[in-house]
């Protein structure tokens, strides 16, 4: 909104004037990006290029849902999350997250239903995460995959009234018991198709 005369600016998109890779890993790039705004306005903006993510709502027969507990040092706290993880290249958002449940959890599921795509942080990261309802949960079974080797996780069972009470912090899985909680239905329709 234009606060001296009150209308919205035009819904133009911003002039890319550089571009410039600060640094690449195998997790994502970090780049420098100067834009022009349709207004004249030029941004000098530091931001993540990342693969995209995906999290899992897996919920058990009795509504509960199933979480891992994992260190996270950017905070440096144990936060209690859903399962989730970065999408490996060229991978399937729906795949990934088959994948990530049994790597984290040990199990799979038999209905899987995407509930929402977020932006976790639009203001300084592309991520875009879809988080998934995954039903009829059961033991992958002794070849089950392996969870990262970087990763030491532990599961945990809660409910998800009792995660937007204050048992997590974390936004990915707040989202999640919320979808669950605010729009029952949504986690009830039909499974996905294979």
């Amino acid at each position: 909104m234009n606060h001296d005369t009150g209308t919205a600016p035009p819904q133009l998109g911003p002039e890319l004037v550089s571009s410039e890779l600060l640094h690449r890993n195998a997790r994502f790039d970090l780049r420098r990006d100067v834009v022009r705004l349709p207004s004249g306005l030029t941004q000098d903006l530091v931001w993540v290029d990342h693969p995209g993510a995906v999290g899992i709502a897996a919920v058990e027969e009795d509504g509960r849902l199933v979480l891992v507990r994992q260190y996270r040092h950017a905070v440096k706290q144990q936060l209690l999350e859903i399962p989730a993880g970065r999408l490996e290249p060229g991978e399937d958002r729906l795949q990934a997250a088959i994948r990530e449940l049994e790597e984290e959890t040990g199990l799979r599921a038999a209905e899987w239903r995407l509930l929402q795509d977020i932006l976790p942080a639009p203001g300084f990261a592309s991520e875009r995460l879809s988080i998934y309802l995954a039903r009829g949960l059961s033991p992958a079974g002794p070849q089950a995959a392996a969870c990262d080797a970087d990763e030491e996780l532990s599961l945990e069972r809660h409910a998800p009234s009792d995660l937007l009470a204050g048992l997590t912090t974390d936004a990915k899985t707040l989202i999640a018991a919320g979808l669950l909680l605010r729009a029952p239905s949504r986690a009830a329709e039909a499974p996905l198709a294979d």
